[in-house]
């Protein structure tokens, strides 16, 4: 090619500072202190993902064009151009490489700044071999967006807000039977006196929408007692709203047999209306109402709010439910029960029995409760659920963030999160015992709220898939059950970038626990969040921030209440002292680009108000103290999320045809089209085309993209 093959309708100025809108789906990848091996898959990942993206928005093609002419003018427009995406693409930290062979080899690297990394152990490559452009030309549109915009989003966060997950008569004073010790949230610990102490949960919205209330009971005896249990749930102080009589029960779901007495299950759902709740602290105790032979197995309160958040305009949402399922599993030869949480009916399904190492590979039936035999960990039977989401990712756009909400109820023990994506098999995320717990008893109650699965998907269909069990290893098979689960995803085509620092999952064996995240702001930055995902327990959290060059430290939030999350630039530009903001003259602020570490505390409540055991277990043979405290998680939902808008401000998209005009409408159409779906009032006036011709291009064009951390 030579230079008459150009037509030129804007500065060659302008095409150097062009910023790609890029039209095929990018795996965001965290830059995460991940359990040692999985490191080096998730830069593979990544690395495809880039690949894939830049192949599909016809990016490398058209820089093979700039290439193959020899032109130094056309070189450094390619250059520009790949530094330009793989700046947008590649996390901060990250160092990379992309080696174009187009009969010479062209080669872009970047270890300049916070990718000063010259040198490493681990570096994943990848390779595509790209078909060359058909003859004719390509055309490129460009449009500049002078004004970043953002909009409150409004978002529906429906959480398990508090489960009791045991049973009451494992806590002391509740061992002796619940008519001597009538009140649960609690009792004076020195007996003395029957005073009902509240148990605190927190809703963080901008709006509540409802909740429900699951209240287990269980009536010990040779037969079924009709009278067998009464409470009454009072919430926010109403004695009057939801007292629960034993014909509300009505009959028992099943009975399981402890010795040779049976032991008859009971479940009564409530509904809370909005009215009942508050933003901020609610409070609830439980009044027994019935005799001795009554227990309490479980508990649990599902809330319904909305959180609003601003966005850049251009970010979309997407939504994935999971479908709500509970029941008791039986083995095979036996009938487990479905139980409908919408209308609380009862069906007897036929027992199923699954084995753990199927559980890891394998699809499964979904569609009722079943048995999960030879668990390493824990009792070597449960009781399960389970329930499956497909969570679709279009292509032509990036991923910024993904996570998945678990709201499990009943006597919930243990859990595990897996994820099969477009690519693969089925991925375990997260368990309950392993590296996710420190405590020796495999993990009980390790349960997660949310979880962080961004870097687990890949653009076309996913699945997530999410199992939760009863340790039962004398048959004594409690209700579990799954309901409103949901996956959620936020993508765009525009280069808008997004950067995400997740934390470790971990269950503590102490009473409280410390996570630290390295995270970096760079220039341009607009927004810093923290999405906060910790155990069900949680009491209260402590967030620090330090400047990691400075050494200075600042508590943004120390409060007995877990938000869903934080805006942590706004609560830094609020205090006497700024570590991370610079607050501008006219009294708004800007995120200071620097290194930090984020420092996580989190304290959880008593064991006896959710349902652990604290420590490193059950004493053996024993009861659990009014006193004890139970055990901190931390889970990959906690992340924090740093958001640079600003590189929305040149955007171009590109079109080849026969001719150089048809090449130039096409990419204007194009442009046109992808600004409108994601909001933008497009002024035609300002879009600058160019177009060169594409003869002389190899057939085939080996790509080869390396990527490594130190």
């Amino acid at each position: 090619m030579d230079d008459k093959g150009f037509i030129f309708s804007v500065d060659a100025t302008l095409a150097l500072i062009v910023v790609i809108v890029l039209t095929a789906t990018v795996t965001a990848y965290t830059v995460l202190p991940y359990y040692q091996g999985e490191d080096h898959q998730h830069l593979e990942t990544l690395a495809d993902s880039i690949l894939e993206t830049m192949e599909q928005s016809g990016q490398l093609r058209t820089d093979a064009v700039y290439y193959s002419g020899g032109n130094a003018t056309l070189i450094a427009k390619a250059n520009a151009d790949l530094n330009s995406t793989l700046g947008t693409l590649v996390p901060s930290g990250i160092a990379y490489k992309i080696t174009m062979n187009t009969g010479t080899s062209y080669v872009v690297q970047n270890t300049t700044g916070n990718r000063n990394i010259l040198t490493s152990n681990d570096i994943a490559t990848k390779v595509k071999v790209i078909s060359g452009p058909q003859e004719g030309w390509v055309g490129r549109a460009y449009y500049k967006i002078e004004q970043v915009q953002f909009e409150d989003q409004n978002n529906t966060a429906v959480t398990t807000l508090w489960n009791f997950h045991n049973w009451l008569q494992n806590f002391d004073p509740w061992n002796n039977g619940l008519d001597d010790r009538r009140y649960w949230g609690g009792n004076d610990p020195s007996y003395s006196s029957q005073v009902p102490k509240s148990i605190s949960f927190y809703i963080n919205g901008s709006s509540i929408n409802g909740a429900k209330f699951l209240l287990g009971g269980a009536y010990e005896g040779n037969s079924w007692d009709p009278s067998a249990y009464g409470a009454n749930f009072i919430l926010n102080s109403n004695y009057i709203k939801h007292n629960i009589t034993s014909a509300n029960f009505g009959n028992a779901l099943y009975y399981t047999t402890s010795g040779n007495t049976r032991r008859y299950m009971y479940n009564y759902m409530g509904n809370i209306d909005k009215s009942e709740l508050g933003i901020g602290s609610n409070n609830f105790f439980i009044n027994f109402t019935a005799n001795s032979n009554q227990r309490l197995p479980w508990f649990s309160i599902i809330g319904n709010y909305t959180t609003t958040m601003k966005v850049p305009v251009g970010i979309l949402t997407g939504n994935f439910s999971f479908p709500d399922i509970a029941g008791a599993g039986n083995p095979s030869g036996s009938t487990s029960i479905l139980y409908n949480l919408n209308g609380g009916t009862v069906t007897s399904v036929a027992g199923n029995t699954i084995k753990w190492s199927d559980i890891q590979t394998k699809d499964i039936d979904t569609s009722k409760p079943f048995q999960i035999i030879d668990i390493p960990y824990g009792t070597s039977t449960g009781s399960a659920v389970a329930s499956v989401s497909n969570v679709y990712l279009p292509s032509g756009t990036r991923l910024f963030d993904a996570y998945t909400v678990i709201n499990p109820y009943g006597g919930v023990d243990r859990a595990i999160v897996q994820v099969k994506n477009s690519k693969g098999a089925w991925q375990t995320i997260f368990t309950s015992f392993g590296s996710y717990t420190d405590r020796t008893d495999g993990g009980y109650g390790n349960i997660p709220g949310i979880l962080n699965i961004g870097p687990y998907l890949t653009q076309g269909n996913n699945q997530v898939r999410i199992i939760i069990w009863d340790d039962a290893p004398s048959g004594d098979n409690d209700l579990v059950g799954l309901t409103n689960c949901y996956t959620q995803i936020k993508y765009s085509q525009l280069p808008i970038r997004w950067d995400t620092f997740s934390f470790v999952s971990k269950q503590y064996a102490t009473s409280t626990a410390t996570q630290t995240r390295d995270f970096n702001i760079e220039s341009e930055a607009q927004e810093v969040l923290l999405f906060v995902g910790t155990g069900l327990d949680t009491r209260g959290i402590s967030v620090t921030v330090k400047d990691k060059k400075t050494g200075a430290t600042s508590t943004l939030y120390d409060e007995d209440s877990v938000p869903f999350f934080l805006d942590l630039g706004n609560l830094d530009a609020s205090q006497t002292s700024h570590i991370m903001t610079t607050i501008n003259p006219n009294g708004t602020y800007q995120p200071k680009p620097g290194n930090y570490t984020l420092s996580l505390t989190v304290t959880p409540g008593t064991a006896y108000e959710s349902g652990d055991y604290g420590g490193q277990g059950r004493p053996s043979g024993g009861v659990i103290s009014y006193s004890a405290i139970a055990n901190p998680e931390i889970f990959s939902g906690t992340r924090i999320s740093v958001i640079y808008p600003k590189f929305l401000a040149s955007i171009w998209a590109d079109s080849f045809a026969s001719n150089p005009e048809d090449a130039k409408a096409n990419a204007t159409a194009s442009l046109i089209s992808k600004l409108e779906t994601y909001g933008y009032s497009v002024d035609r006036n300002q879009i600058k085309t160019e177009a060169i011709y594409s003869g002389d291009v190899p057939n085939s064009i080996p790509v080869r993209l390396e990527l490594w951390k130190q």
